[in-house]
């Protein structure tokens, strides 16, 4: 789904845009994948499993930017993605049509400006407006800032999924599930 841009100002007064992923920011997406992954282990792949071919991640974005039930949304500073976080669709039956699903990534050197909250806002405001009634997330046990931040929004933890990630080295972290309805 495409969306309005909007303006943001960080904590260390760059002005930033969230806005629709588009086709031609497969290159940034590849590049800014690679970098997230390898910065923490919060996320759900390694850095050497990104292995999209631009034309692969040029697909992906503009069947994101086509479909009615989901959106790929990216925070541009200046000429970098520096975030992303994605609104995707529990499935079309009408059991499941009211809920959607969340995921959002940051750039290390862009944690703790505001980014995520601001992510955070425009897509819920978006989900809403899409006629979702609850979003729902997982986050990584130790994970503790993202915690806070979708607390501060108002999800609730509903649910742990024991030894969820697998690190390289044998170790093992737990999942929360987590949900915000939307109350109308």
């Amino acid at each position: 789904m495409n969306f309005a841009e909007k303006k943001i100002e960080l904590k260390n007064g760059k002005e930033g845009i969230l806005r629709a992923a588009r086709q031609e920011d497969a290159e940034g997406m590849i590049v800014f994948m690679k970098t997230v992954f390898g910065e923490t282990l919060f996320l759900s792949r390694n850095a050497d499993e990104v292995s999209f071919t631009q034309e692969e991640e040029r697909k992906i974005l503009q069947g994101m930017l086509d479909g009615e039930d989901e959106f790929m949304m990216l925070v541009q500073v200046g000429d970098e993605i520096a975030g992303n976080c994605t609104v995707m669709s529990k499935g079309g039956q009408r059991r499941v049509k009211h809920r959607c699903g969340f995921a959002i990534a940051l750039k290390k050197e862009y944690w703790h400006l505001g980014l995520g909250g601001f992510m955070m806002e425009y897509a819920l405001e978006l989900a809403e407006k899409m006629g979702y009634e609850q979003m729902e997330l997982g986050v990584v046990e130790g994970n503790d800032r993202a915690k806070a931040l979708y607390e501060r929004f108002g999800f609730e933890v509903t649910g742990k999924t024991p030894r969820a990630m697998k690190y390289d080295d044998g170790s093992y972290r737990d999942e929360y599930a987590m949900t915000k309805v939307f109350h109308h």
